[in-house]
């Protein structure tokens, strides 16, 4: 059974929302599902900052949803013990959910302002809905409506965020590209009719991708004239969807949580290989790291490609024993672009 727990606070020192038909709104778009017994939703009016550390260790959500206000940059709004606002910061949020990450599969902020809180929190879940400005209470309980209507009838996070904002659009409402989406790609639809195998997730799991490949290589030359001028133009060419590193940073956030987070929404890890590559430092945490995320699945997520001769000799062994494109070679570089293309087009090979 997935705990949902929602979380309202409305200061007194706030404007007056409705949280109550929210909250019932919710509670109606489960209830009609057809997976209705499989839900259980948990209610706290009022909360205050203490209240959050508790309530998370007690019930051990799957979904915890938030329901108020948003301070933009200065964080979240609840309440202290007069019932007045006080503000949670973005990074005290992230402390807290990377300490119940191990239970938490989606964060859904719905309040104003709040993209800054779920781009923080999302460094430890894999799934959170924020707002991008400020939304209309018509339009906020519509999205959630819409959001819990999908869950309920086994749709995965993502597909349930689009019919939350199909749900803005159908009542006429001109907020459906407030809610922003952040996602990793190992996020897996909430399914209850049965107990799928690991290889039956990861197919579906192939759907989730935001990027079909993600470049990695070193910003040196020629390695950086080859990326930019032939590589890339080639792949996006023929249509993929292509991530390259360095391209995604967020500003202020650490370089290694960028990293990470292109690689996960990436299908496959392209690495251009190069003797400059091979030297550097964050190149080599890359292909590391998507190399031990593929074994952590059981797929092979890197896809080595040669950019510019260089003596096999210098690989490493966990990379030597993958096979490489040549995409240097004289004669066979356009077969070795076609191979290439067709394998990014293809699902993620499994161990």
């Amino acid at each position: 059974m997935k705990k949902i727990l929602i979380l309202t606070a409305n200061p007194k020192n706030t404007d007056r929302l409705r949280l109550d038909e929210e909250v019932r709104e919710i509670q109606a778009a489960l209830d009609q599902s057809r997976n209705r017994d499989q839900f259980e939703i948990i209610t706290r009016w009022a909360v205050r900052v203490d209240d959050l550390q508790p309530i998370l260790m007690d019930y051990e959500p799957q979904i915890v949803h938030f329901s108020g206000h948003g301070g933009g940059s200065q964080g979240l709004a609840l309440e202290d013990e007069l019932g007045q606002m006080q503000l949670v910061s973005s990074i005290a949020l992230a402390g807290l959910f990377k300490l119940v990450k191990a239970n938490v599969e989606c964060v859904f902020l719905n309040a104003c302002y709040s993209e800054e809180q779920a781009k923080a929190i999302h460094q430890h879940i894999n799934c959170v809905v924020g707002m991008n400005q400020a939304i209309g209470d018509r339009a906020a309980v519509k999205f959630a409506k819409g959001f819990y209507q999908a869950i309920g009838r086994s749709k995965s996070y993502t597909d349930a965020f689009e019919f939350g904002c199909n749900a803005i659009d159908l009542q006429g409402i001109p907020e459906s590209s407030t809610p922003v989406l952040q996602y990793k790609a190992e996020e897996l639809p909430p399914r209850f009719d049965k107990v799928p195998d690991r290889h039956a997730l990861l197919d579906q799991d192939q759907e989730n991708f935001q990027y079909d490949a993600y470049i990695s290589y070193v910003d040196q030359e020629p390695d950086t004239t080859w990326v930019w001028d032939v590589l890339l133009p080639r792949l996006e060419q023929a249509n993929l969807r292509i991530a390259v590193s360095g391209d995604l940073a967020s500003p202020g956030v650490a370089r290694v949580v960028n990293i990470e987070q292109g690689i996960q929404q990436a299908k496959r890890t392209i690495i251009v290989l190069s003797g400059a590559y091979l030297a550097h430092y964050e190149a080599t945490f890359e292909n590391i790291l998507g190399q031990t995320i593929g074994i952590q699945e059981g797929t092979y997520r890197l896809l080595p490609v040669k950019a510019l001769p260089f003596d096999n000799a210098q690989l490493p062994t966990r990379l030597s024993m993958l096979t490489t494109l040549d995409l240097a070679h004289p004669r066979r570089s356009e077969r070795e672009f076609e191979r290439l293309i067709h394998t990014l087009r293809e699902p993620l090979p499994q161990m």
